[in-house]
């Protein structure tokens, strides 16, 4: 390409970018001037600056709301994490009820029916005693052995069978209800059939 060419194509791609830039600035422009005449509408434009404003004041709060809510979650990890890199180096006793309390609420989160199970705690021996099927009272020894302060965990869960002697004698129940039910509309349309 020549000299000449590139100067005229500099040229023509800065008037294209004047142009682009000019008419940016007017749509900028009117779009500006519909929100003003939107806003300070005579009939109506009260109510909408009123209602652009209460938005405006919502979304800050919920705003602020959620960056409380974060850096107290945040504070409260550093916290944690702090606690448990502490209590690795100091090793402090944890006195027995504390220690089953912690397990009791570990429980809640991991077993189906954690009111199955009791706890005992002595001097970092944790004891289970109670039913649980097979899944549960695998995961929650394994959790029970994570808590800060269990040294060693007794086992002492039998299976659980399932059905509680309640749950069977309220289906029994249940079905004689049933039946009675079923028997007393058979005996009704066989006496209005006969």
């Amino acid at each position: 390409m020549s000299n000449e060419t590139v100067k005229a194509e500099a040229r023509n791609g800065a008037q294209f970018r004047r142009v682009a830039e000019d008419i940016l600035a007017l749509a900028a422009g009117l779009g500006a001037g519909a929100g003003l005449m939107y806003l300070y509408d005579p009939d109506r434009g009260r109510s909408r600056r009123r209602r652009l404003t209460s938005e405006a004041t919502g979304l800050l709060n919920r705003g602020e709301k959620l960056v409380e809510k974060h850096s107290m979650d945040v504070l409260n990890r550093a916290r944690g994490l702090m606690h448990d890199t502490t209590s690795v180096f100091l090793k402090e006793e944890i006195p027995d009820d504390v220690l089953a309390e912690r397990v009791r609420s570990r429980m809640g989160h991991v077993v189906a029916h954690p009111h199955e199970v009791k706890v005992k705690a002595q001097s970092g021996v944790v004891t289970l005693e109670g039913n649980l099927n097979r899944a549960d009272r695998a995961r929650l020894t394994e959790e029970v052995e994570a808590i800060p302060g269990v040294k060693r965990v007794k086992d002492h869960l039998a299976p659980w069978t399932g059905a509680a002697p309640g749950m069977l004698m309220g289906l029994a129940a249940g079905l004689a209800v049933a039946s009675n039910v079923l028997f007393s509309h058979a005996r009704s349309k066989v006496g209005h059939a006969g």
